[in-house]
């Protein structure tokens, strides 16, 4: 039987059932043991602070400059995207689908929103460099590695002290992403 999936605006109302998706989503893809991004950097605890609840509520929020969608199936939400305008271009981020639902084109349709709001300018994100499948997946959606920008070390006030992890940019260019 074929699970049919709601798309719809996020709400501040969501933000239990973000922060979980969230938080289980990065544990699974983010952890690297040989980096020190072990599990517990990502705990529940970690997703409860002051600060990470903060930024959570922020991608929550809907106005002219940011849409963030939310994907359900069975009232069960699975996917998140949340895309806000810069001027010159567009920022991607929050764009998580469940691992146990990746695969089924939740993700597809949820970018296919984020590309509509960006109506032709270059989009652009960041990701950590040890986060192999994601890069790829945007390297085949016409993302490019944005060497202009370089690289960054994010560090999470809540991790070990000197602990940093390594991320790019990457781009989709207006023209990529008209054709």
């Amino acid at each position: 039987m074929v699970k049919i999936v709601e798309i719809r605006i996020a709400k501040g109302s969501d933000i239990e059932a973000y922060t979980r998706l969230l938080q289980k989503t990065y544990q699974k893809t983010y952890t690297n043991n040989k980096l020190g991004l072990t599990k517990n950097c990502f705990s529940r605890a970690v997703f409860a602070t002051k600060a990470s609840q903060d930024y959570l509520k922020s991608n929550l929020r809907q106005n002219t400059n940011q849409k963030t969608w939310l994907a359900f199936i069975d009232s069960k939400l699975v996917g998140s995207i949340t895309i806000t305008n810069k001027g010159d271009d567009c920022e991607l981020k929050g764009f998580y689908v469940a691992s146990e639902m990746q695969g089924k084109g939740i993700g597809k349709e949820l970018f296919q929103r984020a590309l509509r709001f960006a109506r032709g300018k270059d989009i652009v994100l960041d990701l950590y460099v040890h986060n192999r499948k994601t890069i790829a997946m945007y390297k085949k959606w016409g993302f490019k590695i944005d060497k202009k920008k370089g690289i960054f070390y994010r560090h999470w006030p809540e991790w070990p002290e000197g602990l940093r992890a390594k991320c790019l940019y990457m781009r989709l260019s207006k023209w990529t992403s008209q054709q």
